[in-house]
């Protein structure tokens, strides 16, 4: 890096007013600011011929759960599908629970993909909060998030009966979360686990 970066501000400006004369006297029949604008950006001003020929990308940014409108519609669009295949996925515990066969249910809560626990707890919990009818509603009140902590309140049980390799618990807890997961969909529009399977 030259010395010249730190040098103070007047200096600078000395230095581009300096520049701009030796291009207005090698370019004096043939100015324009198109010329003038990409010499500039070649010369050894680094400071405005950086800010000159910088590229600016435009934001991304999300305007989060509370913007409202638009935002709230395609936040539903984008988290239903994720919920119904981790709601798909939980359904399909049934038949090796009943079995005492736990392995499924191991495989379904350690996964991170789609159609596991650790993404339809995450995309549930969203789509959960993308009913809301005002911005100033915190979270936690709204009744579709609600319902749905408790749903994922009820798999921590049966989460800690999987650990525990409690086969009973495991069904018990099971049989608890098919209610409330039902009880959940029908309040974010979605259709109840029999008709996903």
């Amino acid at each position: 890096m030259s010395s010249e970066a730190f040098a103070p501000a007047s200096s600078i400006s000395t230095k581009v007013s300096i520049s701009l004369t030796e291009l207005f006297e090698a370019q004096n029949s043939n100015i324009s600011r198109r010329n003038v604008l990409r010499n500039l950006s070649l010369a050894s001003c680094v400071p405005f011929g950086a800010l000159i020929s910088s590229k600016v990308e435009p934001a991304n940014a999300s305007g989060g759960a509370t913007a409202g409108g638009v935002y709230l519609l395609s936040a539903k669009q984008r988290y239903n599908e994720r919920v119904k295949a981790g709601v798909r996925g939980f359904g399909e515990l049934e038949s090796s629970i009943d079995s005492g066969n736990l392995d499924a249910a191991k495989e379904f809560f350690m996964t991170d993909s789609v159609g596991g626990w650790k993404d339809a707890s995450a995309a549930g919990y969203l789509l959960a909060n993308a009913f809301r009818r005002s911005s100033t509603t915190p979270p936690d009140s709204l009744p579709t998030v609600k319902k749905w902590k408790a749903f994922a309140a009820e798999l921590e049980l049966m989460q800690k009966a999987l650990k525990k390799k409690d086969g009973k618990g495991v069904k018990a807890s099971y049989e608890k979360a098919l209610n409330l997961v039902d009880t959940y969909l029908e309040s974010v529009e979605l259709p109840s686990v029999l008709d996903m399977k």
